[in-house]
């Protein structure tokens, strides 16, 4: 566990038995690279290069020609998730393990990593956000999008981040904001996470809120990818959060994941735990 100017990190935490076929360190062919000014006179805090949304979707592009690209991103976003999950709780869930074998069983050795190659390059690009000055967005949401995996028929299409950005601009104000004291925020149809992703960028850097201490999420989707983003998005933000598997209008439940930032501070958060 370490600390990035003040903002908790999760992500030099090694999982003592993670599925061997996802990596949960930056990727080996990031090179350490010289700090470099930002735009906005900012200095780049981030120790590797960090990946861009384009050099992932190409990789996946690559690979559709012998994998299904709908599948192929919806089994990276659930098999990061398992191996997140599974890597951080004292009792593994069986059925999740068994989940990821599966899927796993559906691929070639060769095709298992890439998987793998793929799920590094993710890790690499939404784990930067603590090292890079608080720079959000709602990465996977973009690559869900962009890739046309959206439900059309069920209006499936992800509100663009500088929109969530100005809404949560609009929403949080300085009469909401009691620093030390913990912040809930709650989405009961979350999609990729884009909004919670601009809530959080907006506590950390107009108002200074430590949101890995003092912010709590409760989020849901019915969509179960919905559900495996937002939870990879949150948890590699380091966020004490819950996302949920669910139907919000008829509260029937199927899955709950629980971040790592909400499993090392369970004592602080677990109050809030609500599934009903």
């Amino acid at each position: 566990m370490k600390t990035t100017n003040g903002q908790m990190s999760i992500f030099d935490f090694v999982f003592d038995d993670p599925p061997k076929v996802i990596v949960t360190t930056p990727p080996k062919t990031a090179e350490p690279i010289t700090p470099k000014a930002k735009t906005n006179g900012e200095t780049n805090l981030c120790p590797y290069q960090i990946p861009t949304i384009d050099e992932i979707i190409k990789q996946i592009e690559r690979a559709a020609y012998s994998v299904s690209k709908s599948k192929l991103i919806s089994d990276v976003f659930e098999c990061g998730a398992i191996a997140i999950s599974n890597g951080i709780t004292l009792n593994k869930s069986e059925k999740r393990e068994e989940r990821y074998k599966q899927i796993m069983k559906t691929y070639k050795p060769s095709e298992r990593e890439l998987i793998a190659d793929i799920f590094g390059k993710i890790f690499a690009l939404l784990s930067s956000v603590v090292y890079d000055n608080g720079v959000f967005n709602d990465y996977l949401g973009d690559l869900f999008m962009r890739c046309e995996q959206g439900e059309k028929r069920a209006g499936q299409f992800f509100t663009p981040y500088h929109v969530s950005r100005c809404m949560a601009e609009m929403t949080i104000t300085d009469d909401k904001i009691k620093h030390g004291e913990i912040i809930t925020i709650n989405d009961c149809c979350c999609g990729g996470g884009g909004m919670l992703i601009a809530a959080l960028d907006i506590l950390k850097n107009r108002y200074g809120v430590n949101y890995a201490h003092d912010c709590f999420i409760d989020a849901g989707d019915i969509d179960e990818r919905c559900v495996h983003m937002t939870y990879l998005q949150l948890s590699f933000a380091g966020v004490p959060a819950i996302v949920k598997h669910q139907d919000a209008l008829t509260r029937e439940l199927w899955g709950v994941w629980k971040t790592p930032a909400y499993v090392f501070q369970y004592t602080r958060f677990c109050k809030y735990e609500n599934y009903n």
